[in-house]
């Protein structure tokens, strides 16, 4: 008797300890498991913190909108960007229909029915392509909007300036294709221009090459200096300009060689007439740093397809008609004659 009391006191002292050994191990787990949740919610808020950095600090817009269209967010400098008003926002994020709306009927899209362009932009958001377009605002802005569909549904949009960049880009491609001085296209803009308007006159139709030339401009040049001959060729420039149509092309080749494209005529007598218009011109004398100074001007003019079909043959044929013209007594213009 009494060893089997002795027994099961000592089997239920046995899974007492197995117990509060298990319960032990059980907290101990637990705790560990704690702190392994605490250090993963310590990094996704650290993770969170860097994304609310990244998208408070891009360099421009950013939305994001879920796969109902619901906006999930907007950046701040979306918001100054694009003039977003408060009462946008005032109850809670719009939907991407939403913000259409408000756009068209404010006039970021342009003239037209503000419901076609809401339609017609909500149809294709929901083709889910990317996208990659620009848009200048009401007030000049030329605005990069980017947009990407998210896998399992919304989208993401971004938004960058990029007026002064364009603007740029625009102001080194005229500098490319245009005199400093004057601000004529160049040879290479000219020698373009050529090029396509003989591809038309061979489909049908005349063209005329006009080549001119400066009657004395190196003697003016030499009594008036350098600043004074720059100030009669910017002068110069103006008056062909005002002899000619919006078609036509004045170029200035170099030192006081200057071109005409002339395109639309039907007859050689059309280029004569804009030969003496041009002339004509130049009957009145320039004022020049308060002098007044009076200079002619000798044209040599060349026909296509009549003359020639390539660049290199009409500027060669009116070459030759301006040297005719600069010998036979100059301020006058020739035409090009094969014999």
């Amino acid at each position: 008797m009494c060893r089997s009391a002795a027994a099961v006191e000592g089997k239920t002292m046995g899974r007492a300890e197995q117990i509060e050994s298990i319960s032990a191990g059980g907290l101990n787990d637990l705790a560990t498991a704690i702190r392994h949740m605490g250090a993963y919610v310590d990094t996704l808020r650290e993770r969170i913190r860097l994304l609310e950095a990244v998208i408070e600090n891009f360099p421009g817009g950013l939305s994001l909108f879920d796969n109902n269209l619901e906006m999930v967010l907007c950046n701040e400098q979306q918001k100054a960007m694009l003039e977003y008003p408060a009462e946008l926002f005032a109850n809670g994020n719009p939907t991407l229909e939403d913000l259409f709306r408000f756009n068209a009927a404010r006039g970021e899209y342009g003239p037209g029915n503000p419901d076609d362009h809401v339609a017609r932009r909500i149809a294709l958001v929901k083709k889910r392509h990317p996208h990659v377009y620009e848009r200048t605002r009401p007030n000049g802005m030329i605005v990069e909007i980017r947009g990407a569909p998210l896998e399992g549904g919304g989208f993401v949009t971004t938004y960058l300036d990029v007026t002064e960049q364009r603007r740029n880009q625009a102001m080194i491609a005229h500098m490319a294709h245009h005199d400093g001085l004057t601000d004529l296209p160049n040879r290479v803009l000219f020698t373009d221009r050529l090029r396509t308007a003989i591809a038309l006159a061979k489909r049908g139709g005349l063209m005329a090459v006009h080549c001119l030339d400066v009657d004395n401009f190196k003697p003016v040049n030499d009594t008036l200096g350098h600043k004074g001959g720059d100030e009669l060729l910017v002068a110069i420039a103006e008056r062909l300009k005002e002899s000619v149509r919006e078609n036509d092309t004045v170029a200035r080749l170099g030192g006081d060689e200057f071109a005409i494209v002339q395109t639309g005529i039907r007859e050689q007598a059309d280029a004569a007439v804009l030969a003496r218009r041009v002339m004509s011109k130049f009957a009145a004398p320039f004022s020049v740093g308060g002098s007044q100074v009076k200079i002619g001007m000798s044209i040599g003019i060349a026909l296509a397809p009549k003359d020639g079909t390539t660049t290199d043959d009409i500027l060669v044929k009116a070459d030759t008609a301006l040297y005719r013209s600069k010998s036979g007594g100059r301020s006058r213009f020739s035409f090009f004659e094969a014999e």
